[in-house]
């Protein structure tokens, strides 16, 4: 019984509570603990469990004529849960753009799904729109579906509707060919 007391004492001491192992160490925050994000171009975000990424990614084809430097996110609260955040973002752009759609995309701490994150580990992939002012300037190719200066929405070369066409006719002819092999005599 003498032996207990002083193990006892012992794990007390010397080993972790639950309470204790359960604790976030002072580089992670809860997600909906964080009330503004100022992101910069050319800057990446901090790491811990995966590769570091751009604070800023535009994606889309109007991004080859403006690139924002800095952005700022807002929480807006939650949507479906505490920790599904909805996010605000605003920034300075030439009157040619407009912000579309953002999505901010920070490291759980622990996992994926940790509803804490890593402090710095945040990063935003947006999308520029034209403003119409943009559409006259650089005309519809900011959209990625037309050709520059064409304007007719009928993107593509001659050379390759050539192409697809003789492909197309051929295949038919092929089709055709042998339905009319198959025929009985």
């Amino acid at each position: 019984m003498q032996l207990l007391h002083p193990l006892l004492l012992f794990l007390l001491t010397f080993v972790p509570s639950p309470a204790a192992a359960a604790k976030k160490p002072k580089d992670a925050i809860l997600l909906s603990s964080v009330k503004t994000l100022t992101l910069r171009s050319n800057a990446l975000t901090s790491h811990r469990r995966v590769s570091a990424i751009p604070q800023l990614k535009c994606v889309g084809p109007a991004c080859k004529h403006h690139n924002v430097d800095r952005m700022r996110c807002t929480n807006q609260g939650a949507s479906y849960n505490e920790e599904d955040i909805e996010w605000s973002c605003v920034a300075d752009m030439p009157s040619d753009f407009k912000l579309g759609s953002t999505e901010v995309i920070c490291e759980g701490y622990a996992n994926r799904d940790d509803p804490y994150v890593l402090k710095g580990s945040c990063g935003v992939e947006y999308r520029l729109l034209l403003t119409e002012q943009g559409e006259e300037r650089f005309g519809k190719s900011g959209s990625g579906w037309t050709r520059e200066g064409k304007g007719d929405g009928e993107g593509g070369s001659g050379f390759g509707k050539a192409l697809f066409m003789l492909v197309f006719l051929g295949v038919l002819f092929w089709i055709l060919y042998s339905a009319w092999q198959a025929l009985p005599a």
